[in-house]
């Protein structure tokens, strides 16, 4: 079967059944126009399996794009020095939106739907998470809600724990997301580079703690 994400599911199928029952009743150019529009949904919302490098402590793309720029920042939620690395989405790409690393979200923010004024303003218009790993690593993850078209289906709760490259959720079209990484981290990505979410390395978190102790190894 075909691998369709979650949030496309009911957009492809009842496309599908609409053309199949227009057909039957003879209207033969509408029918196959909702044909090459189900066909259309189903490679819109296409969800393939994405092969994990080995690196344990390898930060992956969390979607696919193109990096736009690699600059130093400061984490919106934890206030520390940061890496802040942005990707612009592909228009036309998979639009499924990755776990950087295997950890728990700590922190989220949904422009509206919390006190703006206690917001950094690096998140003002943008759905955000904050990520700690196992080694006690901060990671920020942010999506900008300014741009339109989008449709974002972002599931991702405090409290919720994620696996590397896991899926978070569905959000497009041709977004730009952020990622905050530790400002020790070594970052092997440049702009320019083209990514996949899910499966390409942007660099690796260092291996002691953010408060300098020696990290668990895996």
């Amino acid at each position: 079967m075909f691998p369709v994400a979650p949030e496309g599911r009911l957009f492809v199928i009842g496309t599908a059944w609409l053309a199949v029952i227009t057909l039957l009743f003879g209207y033969t150019e509408m029918g196959f126009f909702l044909v090459t529009l189900a066909i259309a949904l189903l490679l819109l919302f296409r969800d393939f399996v994405r092969r994990l490098p080995p690196t344990a402590l390898g930060v992956v793309a969390p979607a696919d794009g193109v990096v736009q720029s690699v600059e130093a920042a400061r984490d919106p939620f934890s206030g520390r020095p940061a890496r802040r690395i942005v990707i612009r989405q592909r228009a036309l790409g998979e639009y499924n939106l990755h776990a950087p690393q295997e950890a728990t979200v700590t922190q989220r923010y949904w422009p509206g739907k919390g006190t703006d004024e206690e917001a950094d303003p690096q998140l003002a218009g943008h759905l955000a998470f904050a990520f700690e790993t196992d080694e006690e690593q901060t990671l920020s993850l942010a999506l900008d809600l300014r741009r339109w078209p989008r449709f974002i289906r972002v599931g991702a709760i405090t409290g919720s724990r994620f696996g590397r490259g896991k899926r978070l959720g569905l959000a497009g079209f041709g977004l730009h997301v952020s990622l905050w990484v530790p400002d020790s981290t070594l970052v092997s990505t440049h702009p320019g580079q083209r990514v996949r979410g899910g499966s390409d390395l942007l660099g690796s978190l260092p291996e002691t703690r953010e408060d300098g102790a020696q990290a668990a190894r895996p």
